[in-house]
């Protein structure tokens, strides 16, 4: 389940949440942070997402780095949560 607890975020029961930026968006999963490049774009697309930005965790102790599976899960959270706000992302 998702809620908007503030204007620009998108919150998931799963433990996830994400802010919308406006060059990037920031994905935080409890402690840990990661920033993604994004721009807006025109349709069909509401926002691309730069893929080769997910590389390692953002935190004040380490920079964790991010396995392929977990990204493409980050991946996933990211296009579930858009998609139940009625917006699309593209992965660019």
């Amino acid at each position: 389940m998702f809620k908007i607890p503030k204007v620009n975020v998108i919150e998931s029961d799963e433990g996830f949440s994400i802010k919308v930026e406006i060059h990037r968006l920031v994905y935080t999963e409890g402690s840990k942070i990661l920033y993604i490049s994004s721009e807006i774009l025109a349709s069909p697309s509401n926002i691309g997402m730069r893929k080769e930005s997910i590389r390692n965790w953002e935190s004040p102790y380490n920079h964790e780095r991010i396995d392929r599976n977990k990204r493409e899960a980050i991946i996933d959270n990211i296009r579930r949560a858009f998609h139940w706000k009625g917006e699309t992302i593209e992965v660019i």
